[in-house]
């Protein structure tokens, strides 16, 4: 008995925005008129990063329609192929073991993680060709700094400042949090009454980002008695990323070596009859590999090198009140 030639368009699974066809003898999904993606110059190419992960799709039925059969594109690293779903081609890379060929670049002001989508038409006919090669370059970028603000008084003494960037660019959060101990293990709760000279533990650390390959570095923190980053009263601790010479209980524990940066100091009252402390912080990342993140600050020399470092959009985040018993 002869066996029935299956439909190609059931294998298609073709959306209710497209349209099963054959071109160059060849079936596919084409693009419902009524429901036509934008971009056909780009196949409506839509990304999203995430830490130093990035997916991108791209419309099936505008590739299918320049000729490009889905199967035949790929990342940098050839064996990374797209899925098709909902009539989209997705294509995914991390930076642990999906990494396909993913380039990691430091233009000096933003991280980049560049890869591309290729592929190519079939159009051989004889001696002759007519082939058109696909190249999309994609990327997503991670400012060494941002611009960032909190304007809350915050109990528990734990502040986070969430950053969304637009398409094609990630996003990663900042958090500060203080602590009771120096193994920084036990944070406040509630409400925080200090003491006058009580030792106090601070963490900043960036979250989203691969800890592989970039740190946090302190440029500055300071202390004001209001909830004002800019207010004109103010008590540096953390100066051009290291302790303020003028405050001798400052300690700076860690700076630059990973994605959580430590200091302690003790607690003081400003004389202007205020029982509140503010502390602000400026943050930026540094890209570990090649770079010399953590600062000595002993060295004059290498504070007046780092000093000469331009970043732009400080990252600023505040935490308080801790309030004076």
């Amino acid at each position: 008995m002869r066996k029935d030639v299956s439909d190609p368009c059931s294998e298609l699974n073709c959306t209710e925005d497209e349209l099963c066809g054959e071109k160059n003898g060849v079936y596919g999904c084409f693009c419902n008129e009524s429901h036509r993606r934008p971009d056909p110059d780009f196949f409506d190419l839509s990304e999203v990063c995430e830490s130093s992960c990035g997916s991108m799709s791209l419309s099936r039925c505008l590739l299918f329609e320049a000729g490009f059969a889905t199967n035949n594109l790929h990342l940098n690293d050839p064996s990374c192929k797209g899925t098709v779903r909902n009539g989209r081609v997705e294509f995914y890379f991390d930076n642990s073991n999906h990494t396909c060929g993913t380039n990691l670049v430091d233009n000096g002001t933003h991280f980049i993680y560049e890869n591309f989508i290729s592929g190519a038409q079939d159009l051989t006919k004889g001696p002759i060709s007519r082939k058109r090669i696909l190249k999309l370059s994609f990327s997503c970028i991670y400012p060494k700094t941002q611009t960032l603000s909190s304007n809350m008084e915050i109990n528990p003494p734990e502040s986070i400042v969430h950053k969304k960037l637009p398409a094609g660019q990630g996003r990663y959060q900042v958090r500060m949090v203080l602590y009771q101990d120096a193994e920084f293990s036990h944070p406040f709760s509630g409400s925080v009454n200090m003491e006058i000279n009580q030792q106090m533990f601070v963490e900043v650390r960036v979250e989203g980002v691969d800890s592989c390959h970039f740190a946090t570095v302190i440029d500055t923190c300071w202390a004001t008695p209001a909830n004002d980053p800019h207010h004109s009263i103010r008590w540096d601790l953390i100066s051009t990323e290291c302790p303020n010479p003028n405050d001798d209980t400052v300690e700076l524990l860690q700076n630059g070596v990973s994605t959580s940066s430590r200091f302690s100091f003790r607690m003081f009252v400003f004389t202007a009859n205020s029982t509140k402390v503010y502390l602000h912080c400026t943050v930026h990342l540094c890209l570990l590999k090649g770079n010399h993140c953590s600062t000595h600050c002993d060295s004059e020399h290498h504070r007046r090198e780092r000093r000469s470092v331009k970043f732009h959009d400080s990252a600023s985040i505040s935490i308080g009140p801790l309030m004076l018993s």
